[in-house]
């Protein structure tokens, strides 16, 4: 055998050897897609009611002249069943969603009005079906404060509790309301403090009690949590985080009876590393744990999968490429790590919500990496479980 056939065998032996090499497991990704107009689309929470994805946010592109309450509805597939936009003539911004017992969406948001001295902010709240179409709306606030909120949920006698922020000038104050179930004000609350409090979220902590979970900027920002009776009273508060900065965007129950508070903390690395702890119902904390990289990372949002495990998303600068991209975390129950994942382009994404529905779970946030306009876009990723 000549040389040039042992060099040739010896090639083709190296190229078999190396299509045996296994290639590093990327991502099962179902669908990743963007849903939006010409204009910018955000969204800032989603649900699953009846095997369809609720997502609501903010749009200029369906309600270019100032800017909507947006409603998206899709399907497992990703396909666009509505899109619908909220609101009046001036700014109108989404916030959060809920579903009810009767099968029905809560939308939360705030709407700007025009006044004899500026401009007016209150908090909005409609009640639509899953078509979208409007059940009941209502506006709550006060001419000489700022209100907008974040947090919503049906409470246990079928009304509607509302987490937001006052603003009276100086600093904000927790600002709860109570609703019932047409959307009439019962009651409404503003919890006063020496500190800046902004409220985020809330979640059903049993027996008609609630945990409001916000912000407490006393110096350094903490995550503060409040757990209320269903008249508003106050059962205890507490903070929680390092000396350094944090900032809360998330509560949800586990399904050990605790509650998972999810945001991001600059108290290991000064550029924040996303943060989440886990507390009981009477507001100890159990563990609290931070993933990121060198750059900063952030955390918006956390829920348990039904396998136990912890799921976690937002954003990072850490793993994109010199560019800000979507953060994926699952751990265990315990907060250890099992994958950590980043996702999007070379321009700016993130990861807002999560919903389990089915066999797969959906990241949901938005993009401006895979926005053919180059404003940002709703941004969905399906991955199978």
């Amino acid at each position: 055998m000549d040389m040039r056939c042992i060099v040739i065998l010896s090639y083709l032996l190296f190229v078999i050897m190396a299509c045996d090499k296994p290639t590093p497991e990327t991502p099962v990704v179902p669908f990743e897609k963007t849903y939006g107009g010409s204009l910018a689309d955000y969204t800032t929470g989603a649900v699953a009611l009846n095997e369809h994805i609720y997502m609501v946010g903010t749009t200029k592109s369906l309600q270019a002249s100032s800017g909507g309450l947006a409603l998206t509805k899709i399907d497992a597939s990703g396909e666009v069943l509505f899109e619908r936009s909220y609101g009046g003539t001036v700014l109108d911004l989404g916030t959060n969603i809920c579903t009810t017992s009767d099968g029905n969406l809560l939308l939360l948001g705030a709407t700007s009005l025009p006044t004899a001295s500026g401009t007016q902010v209150d908090i909005f709240i409609l009640k639509v079906d899953e078509n979208g179409d409007t059940l009941w709306t209502n506006t709550y606030g006060d001419a000489n404060q700022f209100d907008i909120a974040e947090g919503v949920l049906e409470t246990d006698d079928g009304g509607v509790l509302i987490l937001g922020s006052a603003y009276n000038g100086s600093t904000n104050d927790f600002k709860l309301l109570r609703l019932d179930a047409q959307g009439n004000l019962l009651w409404e609350k503003i919890y006063t403090s020496p500190y800046d409090d902004r409220g985020i979220n809330i979640e059903r902590a049993g027996n008609d009690q609630y945990i409001l979970l916000g912000r407490r900027q006393d110096g350094d920002d903490d995550f503060y949590a409040m757990k209320v009776d269903g008249q508003g009273s106050l059962i205890w508060e507490n903070t929680y985080g390092t000396p350094q900065y944090e900032e809360a965007h998330s509560i949800s129950k586990t399904s050990d009876g605790n509650f998972l508070l999810c945001g991001h903390s600059s108290g290991v690395d000064p550029l924040h590393n996303l943060y989440f702890t886990k507390i009981t119902t009477d507001g100890v904390a159990l563990y609290e744990k931070d993933y990121g990289g060198a750059v900063h990372d952030g955390g918006t949002s956390g829920i348990e999968l039904s396998n136990g495990n912890l799921l976690l998303v937002g954003e990072t600068d850490s793993y994109g490429n010199g560019s800000r991209r979507a953060f994926f975390l699952e751990t265990n129950a315990a907060g250890e790590l099992v994958e950590e994942l980043s996702f999007g382009g070379d321009l700016a994404d993130k990861f807002s919500a999560i919903v389990e529905m089915g066999d797969a779970y959906y990241l949901i946030g938005e993009s401006t990496s895979f926005s053919a306009s180059g404003a940002p876009d709703m941004y969905v990723v399906k991955r199978a479980k």
